[in-house]
């Protein structure tokens, strides 16, 4: 009597755990076959892999007066920023390059704003969650609001990565659209053009 639960017991470990390993449970690897780690993606052009995704994170940047996307998380009152604060809005693009659907949602991502993580303003982000098939792609705006003057790093935990995604201007070949560097000669060339 007691061998047959013991046999029903053993076998419904051993699908529990094959349904785990199949599911990835327990295992820091993505489909694609690497270790998963946290990943720093600059604000550039080219983007990078992430898992079986890619992505793009083309603009990151403060901005007084954000754009709304057309399909925005909430449709409530739009609110103005306070005194000393500034919205920070990112444009992002997530491919899916796997076989596997990936579900892309805007409130995955956070945004650390000097000391304080401020999560997602749904008035001036969208569009709302999908899932990405294989070859598809998702164009995000995400926005948060904060302490204005501060330099944002935008963090993107999505389900099917185990691992944080760090995007900032600040990471090698990063810039801000907004943003424009000034070298020592130009600096040298304003001077002695006021006389300074």
């Amino acid at each position: 009597m007691i061998i047959p639960w013991l046999v029903a017991a053993v076998a419904l470990l051993g699908f529990a755990l094959l349904g785990a390993a199949a599911c990835g449970g327990g295992d820091e690897r993505d489909g694609s076959g690497s270790v998963q780690a946290d990943v720093e993606i600059p604000v550039d052009e080219k983007g990078g892999p992430v898992g079986s995704a890619w992505i793009t994170v083309r603009a990151f940047q403060s901005a007084f007066q954000p754009i709304s996307p057309p399909q925005k998380l909430s449709d409530e009152t739009l609110m103005a920023p306070a005194a000393g604060e500034s919205f920070y809005q990112a444009y992002v693009r997530i491919q899916n390059n796997g076989s596997v659907p990936l579900r892309v949602d805007p409130e995955d991502f956070v945004c650390r704003i000097g000391n304080v993580v401020a999560t997602l303003e749904p008035t001036r982000s969208g569009p709302m969650p999908r899932s990405l098939i294989g070859g598809t792609s998702l164009d995000l705006v995400v926005t948060f609001r904060g302490r204005a003057g501060e330099e944002p790093v935008l963090i993107y935990t999505p389900p099917w990565y185990d691992g944080l995604i760090y995007i900032s201007t600040a990471f090698e070949g990063g810039s801000a659209t907004t943003t424009i560097p000034v070298t020592e000669t130009e600096s040298s060339t304003t001077s002695s053009v006021f006389g300074q």
